[in-house]
C-alpha cells in the first residue's frame, strides 16, 4: 500500500503535534508540572507575607489553581466553534480530505487544494501516537491518522514501505515505527 486517505479535522492533528515538543526537550505535561510548581513556589510565600496567614495562601492559591483549570476548560470548549465559524468566513471546509502518498522519491501530503511533499532524505523521524503516525521532516511534521488504515496490517504495510525509504539515520531514530513493523 502506497497510499493512506480520509477525512482530516481542522486542527486535529494538534494533539499530535504537541509530542513533537517532547522529542525536542520539554513535553507538553512537563511545561504544565513547571508552571504549576513555579506557581505553588512563588504564590504560597508571597500569599502568606502578605496576608500573614499560611492558612489564607494556601487557599487563595488553590483558587487561582481552581480558576485557570476553569479558565482552560472553557478555552478548550469554545475552540471548536470559533474555529469552525472563521473557516466558514473564509469559505474553507471543517472536514477535508486527506491522502498520504509514497513515491520512490518523497512523501506526499494532499491535503484538499494544498499540497506538500518531503524528499526522503528530509524525513528525520517516524513515531506513533495512540490516534496518529507522525513524519518529521526537518523541524514541521506530517501527521497521518491512523484510522484511515482499514486493518492492522495495512498499516504495517505502509508504515514498512516508509521506513524502506527512509534514510539509516531517520530509521535508528524511530524505534516506534521500526518496532510496529517487526511486531
Amino acid at each position: 500500500m502506497s497510499e493512506a486517505t480520509g477525512r482530516l479535522v481542522v486542527g486535529e492533528s494538534t494533539a499530535a503535534m504537541a509530542y513533537i515538543k517532547a522529542r525536542r526537550g520539554l513535553s507538553p505535561r512537563q511545561m504544565k508540572v513547571i508552571l504549576l510548581v513555579s506557581m505553588l513556589a512563588v504564590g504560597v510565600p508571597l500569599a502568606a507575607w502578605w496576608s500573614g496567614s499560611w492558612f489564607k495562601a494556601l487557599l487563595s492559591v488553590e483558587f487561582a489553581m481552581l480558576g485557570l483549570g476553569v479558565g482552560i476548560f472553557i478555552v478548550q470548549q469554545a475552540t471548536g466553534p470559533t474555529v469552525r465559524k472563521a473557516l466558514a468566513e473564509r469559505g474553507q471546509a471543517y472536514e477535508q480530505a486527506l491522502t498520504f502518498r509514497l513515491t520512490p522519491e518523497a512523501l506526499v501530503y494532499d491535503l484538499d487544494d494544498m499540497t506538500m511533499s518531503a524528499r526522503w532524505p528530509c524525513v528525520t523521524d517516524l513515531y506513533r501516537t495512540r490516534k496518529y503516525w507522525v513524519f518529521l521532516v526537518q523541524s514541521s511534521a506530517m501527521v497521518l491518522p491512523r484510522r484511515f488504515f482499514p486493518t492492522e496490517e495495512a498499516e504495517r504495510a505502509f508504515i514498512a514501505q516508509a521506513l524502506s525509504r527512509m534514510t539509516d539515520a531517520a530509521r535508528a531514530r524511530s524505534p516506534d515505527a521500526t518496532r510496529f513493523v517487526a511486531a
